[in-house]
């Protein structure tokens, strides 16, 4: 089995089977309407130089997502040798994750792709009714007679060390808290008392009140490996004393790791995260504030991630010590 990249000479045909498969070339995924012919794609060839497959994608910051994949005949290692090729160009292309959507009645393609490692991320209720609105030609009903009205996204960790992102609860407040004592007791082996201080946060009332605050809203969210919480990620509105932006965005207000698995990805595992919820609330700015005092190493760190340093701040501590601070940005 070949897989090559779409040619101009693929064209008509590959016009010919979306529009069988999907009933024109313009394809809606979550909220997404696209012209699947003009996207970049991968072509499977059988030995005989015959055409038998066809997989679309979009590169973006939430990862590479594969908008549409066809198998001309089924159970013959098309999607399987589809979407092995993808996952070799979203890692070329430097994506932490590959991702896709599809209809809740798409029990085949929802086994294939578990099968293969991909995992349920989210579901969103209504997501197909609400494509209908903009694409009457969807049916009512699917495969297996099953109404068609929600839609189920999949993803696949391209990094080292997979971690499951989840809603935070009110017993993850301990865990977290644990995860800032024991970054903290970090920094100060490193002599980086100006970032975090000496002092334990677990113990702190002004951290677990705002901890206690941040879990009904839904801002906090925890990194997870076998069940053990490893990192998280606090993301809502913007504090006070940072300077205002007049657009819709979404706020980093915390980002804490193990740093015992320190280097292997679950900082930038927790800042896609908070792309993809970005993303999918519509909002196309992130942006997030660190420790700009000493080497700005923080600041490098998030530069590498992507993100854009803008304004300067210092906060007058209780202390009496001016903290430094840094935003920066990133543009969904």
């Amino acid at each position: 089995m070949l897989v090559r990249a779409v040619a101009e000479g693929d064209l008509s045909w590959l016009q010919e089977l979306l529009a069988n498969a999907y009933g024109a070339v313009h394809v809606i995924t979550g909220e997404n309407g696209r012209d699947a012919d003009r996207l970049p794609g991968l072509v499977a060839e059988s030995a005989t130089g015959e055409r038998v497959g066809l997989l679309t994608y979009e590169v973006a910051a939430t990862g590479l997502e594969i908008v549409t994949l066809n198998a001309v005949r089924p159970h013959a290692g098309i999607g399987t040798a589809l979407l092995d090729a993808a996952r070799a160009v979203a890692a070329d292309a430097g994506c932490s994750r590959l991702w896709l959507i599809t209809t809740s009645d798409n029990l085949d393609a929802l086994r294939f792709y578990q099968r293969r490692g991909l995992r349920v991320r989210a579901v969103h209720p209504g997501a197909v009714q609400r494509a209908r609105r903009r694409k009457p030609r969807i049916p009512e009903a699917g495969d297996f007679g099953i109404p068609l009205r929600d839609e189920v996204e999949l993803e696949l960790s391209l990094r080292d060390e997979e971690a499951y992102v989840r809603p935070g609860t009110l017993a993850d407040v301990k865990p977290v808290l644990g995860l800032m004592d024991g970054a903290t007791r970090w920094l100060v082996g490193l002599g980086r008392t100006g970032q975090w201080g000496t002092e334990p946060h677990s113990t702190n009332p002004r951290r677990l009140t705002a901890m206690m605050r941040w879990v009904p809203q839904g801002h906090l969210h925890v990194a997870e490996i076998d069940g053990t919480a490893v990192g998280a990620i606090v993301v809502g509105e913007a504090p006070e004393n940072i300077p205002v932006v007049y657009e819709p965005e979404l706020y980093v207000n915390l980002l804490v790791t193990d740093r015992a698995r320190q280097g292997r990805g679950l900082g930038g595992t927790l800042l896609d995260h908070a792309r993809v919820l970005a993303v999918r609330r519509g909002i196309g700015l992130l942006r997030v504030d660190c420790y700009a005092g000493d080497d700005q190493a923080l600041v490098g760190w998030y530069r590498r991630q992507g993100f854009t340093p803008t304004e300067t701040f210092t906060v007058r501590l209780a202390t009496g010590v001016d903290w430094p601070g840094q935003v920066l940005e990133q543009r969904l």
